[in-house]
């Protein structure tokens, strides 16, 4: 699905996005209520919503309020950490999350795990895609984040 900040964009993998997204929803959920922004329930459904959605829609970071875009930043790069340090994600996990119970067993999509490394990388081009320091891809080309592989080139 494509990530779009301004005129800047790469894609990435909606089971991945999706994974970063629901572990980010938790971390802001257990921010003091006096650390969330005003807005933060309809920040926490979105991020649910779109996780949920995967590759029907469009991830639009200047949608978000700048106090908005800086929490959801903060809580996908916790919810990196997290990942990182459980050393990724299992289908056995993602099986008990409640926001998945429709979806739970196909959400990744036939994988057994996925790997905290594209997670990881995917998290940190969310915030250089925000922040306008995204590496730019190849000319005629796009950076593809979230794969197995890590990042690829995509396009051509």
């Amino acid at each position: 699905m494509p990530v779009i900040s301004g005129e800047a964009m790469f894609w990435a993998y909606d089971v991945a996005l999706g994974v970063l997204f629901i572990e980010a929803a938790r971390v802001g959920a257990e921010m003091p209520a006096d650390l969330r922004p005003s807005g933060w329930p309809e920040l926490e459904q979105g991020l649910r919503t779109q996780a949920l959605v995967g590759s029907s829609s469009a991830v639009l970071l200047d949608d978000f309020a700048v106090e908005q875009q800086e929490v959801l930043l903060s809580c996908i790069v916790e919810a990196a950490r997290r990942i990182e340090a459980r050393g990724g994600v299992s289908q056995d996990e993602v099986s008990t999350w409640p926001e998945l119970e429709e979806s739970g067993t196909s959400f990744l999509r036939g994988a057994e795990h996925i790997a905290a490394a594209p997670l990881v990388e995917l998290a940190q081009a969310l915030v250089d895609l925000a922040a306008g320091t995204l590496s730019p891809a190849p000319a005629e080309r796009y950076w593809y984040y979230g794969t197995p592989q890590g990042r690829i080139v995509q396009g051509g």
